[in-house]
């Protein structure tokens, strides 16, 4: 029994063109919001990882800085030995309050930088102890 050209025809037998290219748009607006979320969620885990890392490297130059006394000279973008792509520096000035002045504290600031993405990152550790 044919039903082609008889009153019980289906009037929809299929997606038409128009149908196929609005769910294809739709399909494309979520895929592209899932994958820009995970492309984030990436570059924060993959930056994270290079802040954690100079929180480390700082506080072992700083152990290192204690360990000698808190003498040395100012240091300037050294490389950092073992940890390709950071670079820091060491300055250490005399500690001064706005109301009292100078007093007989110095001021350490170690500071860990490294580039990310063409930007610059950095992370300070800063330690104020007493002269010598």
């Amino acid at each position: 029994m044919k039903y082609k050209n008889s009153s019980y025809a289906l009037p929809f037998r299929g997606f038409a063109l128009i149908e196929v290219l609005i769910a294809v748009a739709i399909l494309s607006v979520v895929l592209l919001s899932v994958y820009s979320g995970i492309s984030s969620g990436i570059n924060i885990i993959s930056n994270s990882r290079n802040y954690t890392k100079s929180l480390i490297i700082a506080k072992s130059l700083m152990n290192n800085f204690r360990n000698e006394n808190m003498r040395g000279p100012d240091i300037h973008d050294s490389p950092v030995d073992d940890h390709e792509g950071f670079s820091y520096d060491r300055i250490t000035e005399r500690y001064e309050l706005e109301l009292a002045g100078p007093i007989g504290l110095n001021k350490t600031v170690i500071t860990v930088k490294w580039r990310y993405k063409g930007n610059i990152n950095k992370y300070e550790l800063s330690m104020v102890y007493q002269a010598k």
